[in-house]
This record gives C-alpha cells, structure tokens and sequence, in this order.
C-alpha cells in the first residue's frame, strides 16, 4: 500500500511497478530537504541520493518508490513512480530515447496568431532567477489553441507538448512569446495574476500535467504505458 499523501490520488498502475500519480498544485515531489515542512507526494522518507521514498509497510518490510520525473510545485497532474529498480531503469531509458509523451495544458494571457506550431529556441538567459543562470540550452515546445475565452483580456488554454526537458521550460516558452502563463509568479504577468485573483479567487499557477504516455521496454519486450489526468475545474472557469 502506497503511503500517498491525503490530497494525492493513484490514476493508474501496472504489474510491472510503474505508478501514475495526480498530484495538487502546491504539494512536492519530493521535499527539499529532510526537514521539509511542505507536503509531499507520499507520506515516507526521502533519499537524495538515489531519488526514491523508502518507509516500512505493516509487515515490517523496507519498501521503496523511485521518483521517475518531477513536476514544480505549483504544477498540478500526472507524476510518475517506480516501485522496483528495474522498472525505474526500463522507464528513465525510455526517458533517454524519448520514447514519452508528456502534453500539459496551460491557461495563458493572450492567444497565439498560429493556433498549431513549436517554439524551437533557447531558453533566455533574462527570464531566470539568478538560480538558473548557467543554463541556455536549446529547447523545443509544441503547442495547440485548445480554447480562448471571451473575456478581457483575452486568454486561451493551450495543449503544450515538451521536446526537450529544459528547467522552466513551458513557463519560459509561453513567456517569451507573450504568452505567459496564469499565475506564474516568475515569468508572468503580476498585475494580470493580482486581477485574476481579485476577480475569481484563484492563486495558482494555471499549467497541469494533463497525461503521459510511456513506451519502454521490459523482460526483452515493448510494452505501454498511459495515465491521464482531468483539467482542474479553475481551468474551465476562466475558459468560460
């Protein structure tokens, strides 16, 4: 039995070991530290080292669960565990061969001018914290108009596809092409996230991970993988 934290629920699981989690916007996906205060996905002890939650189940027995990606706190959806080494190898060399779609869904201010197209170009270096200034590797998005609502000012949901896997990556992209995404409080609109707040009560950034399909493979054949996560509600309401 996974211990999963309360507001986090199990979307999907297979009997290789691979588990879909969904998790909320603001708990971690793993604590920062081992004096964490912050919620986070699972209710277990974290090692650093080698990226797994390890606890004790009621036999007494040591289980582990290897972390298989990670999404930012304040993004909401699909996240992914290992509970064997194997799989956790099978899935991070899926990783590797890019063999996993992952599509996030956006709320962002504004609309694209082409409704389908990619952001191929890198990530400016002006749009980081100090944190991430070392890192100015190209990165690939693809990106869909989903919806665009009536209201003003005008914003859409777009369907947002990585290529690559940059840090910020989709926040920095939608940012970059004035488009930024709905309560992103590092590359956002701030006065457009203070009237969004005022006028509907949210205070969240509006990027979830909506699903993720795995193909790897495992004991010499090809197997597949999907989990798949609903649109918060918040998303529809200021689509509407």
């Amino acid at each position: 039995m996974l211990p999963v934290h309360q507001s986090v629920a199990i979307l999907n699981h297979n009997n290789h070991g691979i588990v879909a989690l969904e998790k909320p916007e603001g708990v971690l996906s793993h604590p920062n530290s081992n004096h964490e205060k912050k919620p986070a996905i699972l209710n277990a002890q974290y090692d650093f080292e080698e990226e797994y939650y390890y606890w004790k189940d009621e036999q007494g027995n040591e289980q582990k669960a290897w972390l298989l990606n990670r999404l930012d706190s304040p993004t909401s959806g699909v996240i992914l565990l290992g509970l064997n080494q194997a799989i956790k190898d099978a899935v991070r060399l899926a990783f590797e061969k890019h063999t996993i779609k992952k599509t996030y869904h956006a709320i962002v201010k504004g609309c694209p001018r082409v409704a389908v197209g990619q952001w191929n170009q890198k990530l400016k270096q002006s749009n980081y914290t100090s944190k991430y200034k070392a890192v100015t590797k190209q990165a690939k998005t693809l990106y869909k108009v989903v919806a665009t609502s009536s209201k003003n000012p005008k914003m859409s949901c777009l369907s947002l596809e990585p290529v690559t896997g940059r840090t910020h990556q989709l926040r920095i992209h939608c940012s970059d092409n004035r488009l930024p995404i709905i309560g992103d409080q590092t590359y956002g609109d701030f006065k457009l996230n203070r009237q969004i707040k005022d006028s509907f009560g949210i205070n969240r950034l509006c990027l979830h991970s909506e699903s993720t399909t795995i193909a790897y493979q495992y004991n010499g054949r090809q197997h597949e993988f999907k989990a798949k996560s609903k649109l918060p509600e918040i998303f529809k309401q200021l689509m509407q």
